[in-house]
C-alpha cells in the first residue's frame, strides 16, 4: 500500500514539474493553422484521466479572450504554460482556429463557424446556440466520455448544483455537453460603486435610504463638478439599481429579463419590467436625469464613454458588478495620481431604508460542447479536468514559477472552453483570502485561485500595485464587494429567479423584443413621454413578443401551470 501511495505521489509530482517545460518535439502551432500531431482517433491511455496519450493527438478550438490577459518572457497564446502542460502531461496538443482578443465578438464569430459547418472539435456555446446545435445533430452524445475520463472532482459539482448539469441533456437524459458552471451566487449582486477619496471626503456618511443616496452624491457633484452615476447607453448599469425600488431587472444589454412571481396577480411569472414597481424606478429615474445624478448625454454613451467618465472624474460611481476594481481602478489611479482614487462598493440603500435584497439569477450561461466530427472526445474531459485540477484542487501543488505562469496577468482564463468552474470556488476562497489579510496566517491557502487572490490584494496593500486592486476590492478587506455579498447570503437577503434554468425555446423567437422598453424608457427619462406612458410601452413590448416569454416561463417554471 505505502508503495502504492509512493508510485501515485511521483506521478503526481512529475506531473506538475513538467507543465514548466517543454519536450523537445513540442512546437507552438500558429493560429489558423492545424498541429501535427495526428487527429486520427487514438484509444483513451488505461489508468485515471491525467495519464497521457501516446502518440500526441490534436484538438481544435476557438475562443474569446479578454484584453486584461498579458504574457510574459515571449510567451503568447499559442505557447504558454497551459499550452505546454495540455502537451507535455495529457499529451494533447490544442491549436486554435481563432481567437477573438477583446472578447468582444465570440458569438458573432461562432455564429459563423456554425453556419460554415466547419466546427472545431470544442469550444463554448450559449443555450439558443446549444438547442440549435442539438436539433441539428451537430454535436456529440458525451454521456460515457464524461462519466469514464473526467475528473471526480469536476462530476462532484453536480453534488454541489444538481440542476445546472440537467440543463445539458436532451429530453432522453444524454448529456451534450458540459456545464461552464460558476464562481458560486457570491458573485450575482451588484452594488454601487463610489470613488473612494470623495466619499472620504463626505466622511463616509452612511447611505440607508435613497434620500441619502441623492444628498451624499449632489455634495459630491457640487464639490467636483461632476454628475452623479456614469450610465452608457444600453441601460445594463442603470437596471441595476432596480432593488432600490423593489423591482428586480436583467441586463438590457444582452436582451435578458429577471423572472419572479408578480403576488398582485396570483403568483404569476413576471419579467420585473412588468411589475408596478418599475413604474416608481421610472419616476425617480426621470428625477435623476432632471437634476444631474444621471448623465444628461447618456443616450450618446458606449460603456468605454461610461469608464471614461469615471476615470477622469467626470462622475461620482456607478452601479457594476463585483470585479469593477479590476474595469475601473487601476486606470482612475493612474489618472489622478491618487492611490485613494479608486471606486468601493456599497450597498444598494432602499426607499424606506429597509434591507436591500441581492439579485440572485440563474448563474450558467455557457456550455462546453463536443462536435460530431471529433474523434477524440475523451481528449476533451482531460482538458476539463487539468483547468480545475490546476486551479481548485487542493491537493495541487505549484512551485512558485508554475503559479506565476498559470496565473499572472490574468492567465487563468487562457483555458477558453476548457475552464470549467469550481461553483463553490469564490466564496470558500473569499473566506481564506480574508482570513490570512487580517491575520497574516497563509498556510490554509490551499488551491492557486486562493494564492492568487491573496497575492495580488498584497501587491495592493503592501506596494500599491495597481495588478491587485481588483483581487482587494473584491476579496481584501471588510466592505469588499465579496464581504457585502457574503453578508447577504448569510442572512438570506435574497431575490432568487423564478426561472432557474435556461431560457425556454419559445424565447428564440423574440430577438430584440426588449428595444420596445429601451426605447420608451430613454424617452422617460428624458422627459419626452409622461410615465403614465408606461402602460402603452408595456402592452407594446407583450404584443412584440412579451406575452410569449411571459407564457413560456409560466409553462415551464410556473407553479401548477
Amino acid at each position: 500500500m505505502k508503495a502504492r501511495k509512493l508510485v501515485t505521489l511521483l506521478l503526481a509530482l512529475a506531473m506538475i514539474l513538467s507543465a514548466t517545460g517543454a519536450l523537445a518535439d513540442f512546437t507552438p502551432t500558429p493560429i489558423g493553422e492545424v498541429g501535427k500531431a495526428t487527429r486520427d482517433y487514438v484509444e483513451p491511455p488505461e489508468g485515471d484521466w491525467k495519464t497521457p496519450y501516446d502518440p500526441v493527438i490534436n484538438i481544435r478550438t476557438v475562443k474569446g479572450q479578454g484584453s486584461d490577459v498579458v504574457f510574459d518572457n515571449g510567451e503568447d497564446q499559442t505557447n504558454n504554460y497551459w499550452i505546454r502542460g495540455w502537451y507535455n502531461d495529457l499529451g494533447i496538443q490544442v491549436s486554435y482556429d481563432w481567437i477573438d482578443e477583446g472578447n468582444t465578438q465570440y458569438t458573432q464569430k461562432l455564429n459563423m463557424t456554425i453556419a460554415s459547418g466547419d466546427l472545431p472539435d470544442v469550444f463554448r456555446v450559449n443555450y439558443i446556440q446549444f438547442r440549435q446545435l442539438l436539433k441539428a445533430g451537430m454535436i456529440q452524445d458525451i454521456t460515457d466520455v464524461y462519466a469514464k475520463y473526467t475528473s471526480q472532482r469536476v462530476r462532484d459539482f453536480e453534488k454541489t448544483d444538481p440542476d445546472t448539469i440537467k440543463t445539458c441533456m436532451d429530453e432522453n437524459g444524454r448529456l451534450y455537453g458540459v456545464p461552464i458552471y460558476y464562481y458560486g451566487i457570491i458573485d450575482n449582486p451588484r452594488y454601487m460603486w463610489v470613488r473612494k477619496d470623495w466619499y472620504e471626503e463626505e466622511g463616509r456618511p452612511e447611505i440607508k435610504t435613497v434620500e441619502d443616496f441623492e444628498k451624499v452624491f449632489h455634495s459630491m457633484m457640487e464639490k467636483h463638478n461632476a454628475y452623479g452615476i456614469s450610465i452608457d447607453n444600453t441601460f445594463e448599469q442603470l437596471f441595476m439599481t432596480g432593488p432600490m425600488f423593489n423591482v428586480y431587472l436583467g441586463n438590457p444589454a444582452q436582451g435578458s429579463y429577471f423572472w419572479y412571481e408578480d403576488e398582485s396577480d396570483g403568483g404569476r411569472i413576471k419579467a420585473g419590467i412588468a411589475h408596478k414597481e418599475f413604474k416608481t424606478a421610472l419616476e425617480y429615474w426621470a428625477k435623476w436625469y432632471q437634476d444631474g445624478i444621471i448623465n444628461p448625454d447618456f443616450v450618446n454613451k458606449t460603456q468605454d464613454d461610461m469608464v471614461e467618465d469615471l476615470i477622469t472624474g467626470r462622475a461620482c460611481g456607478n452601479p457594476w458588478y463585483q470585479w469593477a476594481g479590476w474595469h475601473v481602478g487601476p486606470n482612475m489611479v493612474a489618472a489622478t495620481g491618487s492611490v485613494d482614487a479608486y471606486t468601493i462598493p456599497l450597498q444598494f440603500p432602499t426607499l424606506d431604508g429597509s434591507q436591500v435584497l441581492g439579485q440572485i439569477g440563474f448563474p450558467n450561461a455557457d456550455i462546453v460542447v463536443v462536435s460530431k466530427t471529433c474523434k477524440n472526445p475523451a481528449a476533451v474531459m482531460k482538458l476539463i479536468s487539468y483547468t480545475d485540477y490546476i486551479m481548485f484542487d487542493p491537493n495541487t501543488v505549484l512551485t512558485e514559477d508554475e503559479f506565476k505562469g498559470f496565473t499572472d496577468g490574468q492567465r487563468e482564463h487562457v483555458p477558453g472552453a476548457f475552464e470549467v468552474i469550481d461553483p463553490q470556488a469564490d466564496m470558500i476562497q473569499f473566506e481564506h483570502v480574508l482570513k490570512a489579510i487580517e491575520t497574516g496566517d497563509t498556510s490554509e491557502l490551499f488551491t492557486a485561485g486562493m494564492q492568487k487572490k491573496y497575492g495580488d490584494s498584497m501587491m495592493w496593500i503592501n506596494e500599491h500595485n495597481t495588478g491587485g486592486l481588483g483581487a482587494f476590492c473584491q476579496q481584501g478587506f471588510e466592505g469588499c464587494s465579496y464581504d457585502l455579498a457574503k453578508y447577504l447570503i448569510d442572512n438570506d437577503y435574497l431575490k432568487r429567479t423564478a426561472m432557474w434554468g435556461p431560457p425556454p425555446e419559445e424565447f428564440d423567437q423574440t430577438v430584440n423584443t426588449i428595444d420596445v422598453i429601451t426605447t420608451g424608457v430613454s424617452e422617460i427619462i428624458m422627459g419626452l413621454r409622461p410615465v403614465s406612458d408606461y402602460d402603452q410601452i408595456l402592452a407594446d413590448w407583450y404584443a412584440a413578443g412579451g406575452q410569449i416569454m411571459e407564457d413560456a416561463v409560466n409553462k415551464y417554471y410556473g407553479k401548477g401551470e
